[in-house]
């Protein structure tokens, strides 16, 4: 057995791989989700008026009362007066929201190009990056790096590493989204700084006593840093992925156990997300398995008619939701991270009934939580009990200023990337493109060389017929593409039918109905 001064990074990656120091990705190709930049909502539509909503509370947000606490841990002098609910000073999982706000400006700024947007959101940035030169370990957080001391010591702490996954996919995101290559060199610096923290509680004690600190809500810890591994190609930031990777629930899900009864289901599901991440970095079709069984058991015996799970903030027995309904169900956390779940595997596998439930999930569990044109007035949970209130939950509607949930930092993403699902590229010598949710909007498919805009006849009744127009124009110089369309599994095949430039192309049934490149091609 070698010394403890020489364990190092590549020997324990090399550990959890069995051996193995390559890594290959999947041998099948991915769907891409369609950039953000390139799709817009149509106005006046529900799904419009909801992102301008949230924009309008992302303009609200005073940068200097955001950062107030990240000033003052790194003993910067802070201007203002800090905001309170979860963003108090005195509040362990303070600067979580702050992660969350710079996700959501960074996909609302693609989804809108609101100029004063990015410069409030690079302001941010600016900020930060001073806190974490200040500090000069690479440690940024609005909190002191005490707090990890108390959960590697398996004292009670508030989910340091939580609100550590949101700073870090925060300032991803501003660079992966909104270009900011300042953010990469800061999100590099914390990815070492618990690289280097991790390795010192395994030296120091062992890696089981890194697995027990983990028993906490840790958010997507292992998904942000495969996410960031795919950019640096540096081991460590994949090793340090592995050991966020929960092996005592992943390892449950591996053998296809339903025994999440009283798990607490929004500290797992992120977990879930960065399995998905590791199979499409690692190519290890373990994780493919596990995420495909989770969605399964979710969707078959953990979740209600509106798309969401968990009671209470945990599951409760397989099949036995009709005893768990409440005014504290479907925490809106929750529903965001399914979402990805189901998106995922939507884009592996082209199964419609992925996208099926992300539609049911993005229509109840999403549009249902903002209190109409309030900016800033959100819910935590969505009760399902009959009769019951959204407004005599436990935490009943939020306010603009002094909540700042869990759920109002999902909620702020989530209506800043609602055109994220609706178009599926898959390139190749004929590109083919997928549209899965009908929501008014306009694509530019830059591959194909065309633009693609979707129309939705108004609901009504008295009218049983679900009526959608889709119009492509421009010029492709001759290049062929194929467009495959979403047949929801709600539709009836009976006198269901599609028509392009009114030729009937026959009926329809539910799955993806492609329109082959004979079909659709322009010149």
């Amino acid at each position: 057995t070698p010394p403890r001064e020489a364990f190092d990074w590549l020997m324990l990656y090399r550990k959890l791989r069995g051996g193995a120091a390559a890594v290959d990705g999947p041998a099948d190709p991915f769907l891409s989700e369609a950039s953000l930049h390139d799709v817009r909502l149509q106005p006046g539509t529900v799904y419009w008026q909801a992102q301008q909503t949230n924009l309008e509370y992302l303009l609200l947000l005073d940068a200097d009362r955001l950062v107030w606490s990240f000033r003052t841990q790194a003993g910067l002098t802070a201007t203002g007066t800090p905001y309170g609910g979860w963003e108090g000073p005195n509040v362990e999982l303070r600067g979580h929201f702050v992660g969350h706000y710079l996700s959501a400006t960074a996909k609302m700024w693609a989804s809108t190009h609101n100029d004063t947007l990015r410069a409030k959101m690079s302001s941010v940035v600016d900020v930060l990056n001073d806190c974490q030169q200040k500090m000069g370990t690479g440690y940024l957080s609005a909190f002191p790096s005490e707090f990890f001391d108390r959960a590697e010591a398996l004292t009670t702490v508030w989910a340091p590493y939580y609100t550590i996954h949101k700073i870090m996919q925060g300032l991803l995101d501003q660079y992966t989204v909104a270009g900011n290559s300042k953010a990469l060199e800061m999100v590099v610096g914390m990815a070492n700084y618990f690289s280097d923290r991790v390795k010192n509680v395994i030296q120091k004690y062992s890696i089981e006593r890194h697995w027990a600190s983990l028993n906490e809500e840790t958010g997507g810890m292992n998904d942000v840093l495969y996410q960031l591994y795919t950019i640096t190609d540096d081991l460590k930031h994949l090793t340090l992925a592995h050991l966020f990777d929960k092996p005592c629930f992943l390892g449950l899900l591996a053998v296809q156990a339903d025994s999440i009864s009283g798990f607490h289901s929004n500290t797992h599901i992120p977990v879930v997300v960065g399995a998905q991440m590791r199979y499409e970095v690692t190519g290890d079709a373990l994780y493919k398995q596990i995420a495909t069984s989770f969605m399964d058991m979710i969707n078959s015996s953990h979740s209600y008619a509106t798309g969401g799970t968990s009671a209470g903030e945990v599951w409760a027995d397989p099949k036995r939701l009709a005893a768990t309904l409440s005014t504290e169900n479907a925490e809106s956390c929750t529903t965001y991270n399914m979402l990805k779940v189901s998106r995922n595997l939507f884009r592996w596998t082209k199964e419609i009934a992925y996208a099926d439930y992300y539609e049911r999930a993005l229509i109840n569990g999403v549009l249902s939580i903002q209190r109409g044109t309030d900016p800033g007035v959100m819910i935590y949970m969505l009760p399902q009990a009959p009769g019951r209130s959204k407004a005599i939950s436990y935490h009943g509607w939020g306010t603009k200023y002094d909540s700042f949930w869990c759920c109002y930092g999902t909620g702020i993403e989530s209506f800043s990337k609602l055109g994220d699902s609706i178009y599926f590229e898959e390139k190749g010598d004929t590109p083919a493109l997928s549209i899965i949710q009908y929501i008014p909007s306009t694509f530019n498919w830059k591959t194909a060389g065309v633009t693609v805009t979707q129309q939705l006849e108004p609901l009504s009744s008295s009218d049983m017929n679900f009526r959608v127009s889709l119009s492509v124009s421009g010029k492709t110089n001759g290049q062929s593409a194929t467009l495959n369309v979403r047949i929801p599994t709600w539709t009836s095949a009976s006198g269901a039918k599609a028509i392009l430039n009114d030729k009937d192309l026959g009926s329809v049934t539910p799955g993806l109905f492609t329109l082959s490149h004979q079909t659709v091609e322009l010149k």
